[in-house]
């Protein structure tokens, strides 16, 4: 497991869950663009994240239910 810290907004958060790892960055809502892996804090996945830190385990809930994500690595 690689960074440290604890995930906050402006952090580069990596994740994995059933699908495989995902890499995005944690923004204010206005900036959130999935095209461009930018995540809004106010969603499921990053409220669950901010305050966590690497090797926690996260659940959210998503439109497909509810979901569990480990964060395997933090970028402040």
């Amino acid at each position: 497991m690689a960074g440290g810290g604890v995930i906050g907004i402006g952090s580069r958060v990596c994740v994995r869950d059933s699908d495989g790892d995902a890499a995005f960055c944690i923004v204010e809502p206005g900036e959130a663009d999935i095209a461009h892996e930018r995540v809004s804090a106010d969603s499921p996945l990053g409220r669950a994240l901010l305050g966590r830190r690497v090797g926690d385990e996260v659940r959210f809930r998503a439109p497909g239910g509810i979901l569990t994500a480990i964060a395997v690595e933090i970028r402040q």
